[in-house]
């Protein structure tokens, strides 16, 4: 129980800190991070369309703070989860759920995250 936990933790905290420092990053420079091969290279992911759909552009200051925020608000989540609090399951989940839009990289994580999430609770 306790590696399905810390494992849960460790994909968590990679993901949520990744979108954090992209966030950030966007915010203090102006550009996102970009991976440089495959089939985004140079360019920013899908989750652009979704922002765009909702009305922020990815280019903007609220989409922007808006990436950061969700990794900010996911990694308060993680805190939360780490130290057994019981609505913290449901936020992980709805995070890794909700990042799945992020990257490519992000879909094996999130999945990961998901199953490890519901494997955790079914041995309590």
């Amino acid at each position: 129980m306790k590696t399905v936990r810390a494992a849960v933790i460790l994909l968590a905290v990679l993901e949520a800190g990744w979108i954090t420092i992209d966030g950030a990053q966007a915010l203090r420079t102006g550009e996102y991070l970009k991976p440089r091969l495959g089939g985004y290279g140079g360019r920013v992911g899908e989750w652009t369309r979704f922002a765009s759909v909702l009305g922020a552009p990815p280019g903007s200051s609220r989409a922007k703070r808006a990436l950061a925020g969700y990794g900010l608000a996911w990694l308060c989540a993680i805190v939360a989860y780490a130290r057994g609090a019981g609505w913290a399951w449901w936020a992980l989940f709805i995070f890794a759920g909700g990042a799945l839009w992020y990257s490519s990289l992000a879909v094996p994580i999130g999945l990961t995250q998901m199953l490890l999430l519901v494997a955790g609770r079914r041995d309590t």
